[in-house]
C-alpha cells in the first residue's frame, strides 16, 4: 500500500471513528457521563436538535418527564438526565457542591460532552428554574428555553399568592394536614416520601389525575438530594432583575390553578422580563399541566415550537 492510500485509508477510519462516537453519545437509550467529579445518567429518545431536560434537582428522578413528554420527540432530540445525587446519577459527598451554579456547570458540561455548540433546554419547576438560570448566563449556547411551571424567586408577592392559592382548597379532605406542614404549624421531621403523600395533592386542580402521573412514571425520590440541596441553598437566587439576559425563545408554560409555581407571581413576571418570551396559560390545571390536560398543553406547545422553525420529524 503506498503512502497516499495509507492515508486515505487513515482519514477514512478517523471519519468513521468520529461518527460512530458522536451516534454513540445520542443513540437512543441509557447513558452515562463522567463530568464534573459526578456520573451523570442521562437517556436519548427521539429525533430532531438536541434539547437537554434536566430533573428538578432537589430530589426527583427523571422518570415521570421521559415517560411523559413523548409527543415532543418528533421535534428534538431529547436528553433527559438525572441532576447530581437524583436518580441514578452519583454523589458528591461534599453536601455544599449542590448550588445553583453546580448544577448549571453539570449542564454546560453535558452540552460539552454531548459535543453541541448550542442546544434547546425545557425543565419543569426548579428544572424550570435551572433552565432560566442557564438562559442568563449562557444564552449565547443556546437555540431555545421551554420553561414548564417554572420558578425564578420568592418575594412578597409571591407569598401572598402562595397563601391564597392554598386557602382555595380549604374544604379539601387534605387541605387541612397539608396546609399545617406548608404553613409551619406541623413540626413533625417527615420523610420524604411521607411528607409527599400529605402535601401532593396541592400540585393539581383534579386530584383524581394523580394516578394519571403516577403510571407515566412516579419518580424515586432521593431524601439526600434533597438534603443537600437545602443546605446548599438550591435555587434561592431571585432571578426576576436578571431575566433580561435571556435572548433566545423562551416559552413559559402555566397551570392556571398551579399554587406552587403560579401564574400571578412567577409565570406573568418571567413573561414579561424576557424580551422575547411567549406565555402560554393552561386552563383548569395545576402543577403537571401536561398530566391534566393534555390536549391542550401539546397543541399549544406545539404550534410554538413550529413558529420557532421547529419541524416534525419522521
Amino acid at each position: 500500500m503506498n503512502i497516499s492510500k495509507r492515508l486515505l485509508t487513515l482519514l477514512i477510519f478517523c471519519c468513521f471513528a468520529t461518527f460512530s462516537y458522536g451516534q454513540e453519545i445520542l443513540s437512543y437509550g441509557d447513558h452515562y457521563a463522567l463530568i464534573n467529579g459526578i456520573k451523570l445518567h442521562y437517556f436519548v429518545s427521539g429525533k430532531g436538535p438536541v434539547c437537554l431536560v434536566p430533573t428538578p434537582g432537589w430530589g426527583p428522578s427523571m422518570g415521570y418527564q421521559k415517560n411523559s413528554f413523548t409527543p415532543f420527540e418528533k421535534y428534538f432530540t431529547f436528553v433527559h438526565y438525572d441532576t447530581r445525587i437524583s436518580g441514578q446519577s452519583t454523589v458528591p459527598e461534599d453536601s455544599t457542591k449542590y448550588t445553583s451554579q453546580d448544577f448549571m456547570n453539570d449542564m454546560d458540561s453535558l452540552r460539552v460532552y454531548l459535543k453541541q455548540p448550542k442546544v434547546w433546554i425545557m425543565g419543569h419547576s426548579a428544572g424550570g428554574f435551572q433552565v432560566l438560570n442557564y438562559g442568563i448566563q449562557n444564552s449565547d449556547k443556546l437555540n431555545g428555553i421551554v420553561a414548564l411551571s417554572p420558578w425564578a424567586g420568592r418575594d412578597s408577592i409571591y407569598d401572598a399568592e402562595f397563601t391564597r392559592m392554598i386557602m382555595k382548597r380549604k374544604g379539601q379532605p387534605y387541605f387541612e394536614k397539608g396546609s399545617n406542614i406548608f404553613f409551619g404549624k406541623d413540626t413533625t421531621k417527615y420523610e420524604m416520601t411521607e411528607e409527599m403523600q400529605y402535601i401532593f395533592p396541592f400540585y393539581f386542580h383534579d386530584t383524581k389525575k394523580i394516578g394519571d402521573l403516577i403510571k407515566l412514571g412516579d419518580p424515586e425520590l432521593s431524601s439526600k438530594a434533597s438534603k443537600y440541596t437545602q443546605q446548599s441553598n438550591f435555587a434561592t437566587e431571585y432571578l426576576f432583575p436578571q431575566l433580561d439576559k435571556i435572548k433566545v425563545p423562551t416559552l413559559i408554560v402555566v397551570g392556571d390553578d398551579d399554587f406552587i409555581c403560579d401564574k400571578i407571581s412567577q409565570a406573568n413576571r418571567i413573561a414579561k422580563n424576557i424580551k422575547n418570551s411567549t406565555e402560554i396559560v393552561i386552563k383548569d390545571a395545576g402543577h403537571f399541566s401536561w398530566v391534566e390536560q393534555p390536549k391542550q398543553f401539546f397543541s399549544d406547545c406545539t404550534k410554538w415550537l413550529k413558529k420557532q422553525g421547529l419541524k416534525e420529524q419522521k
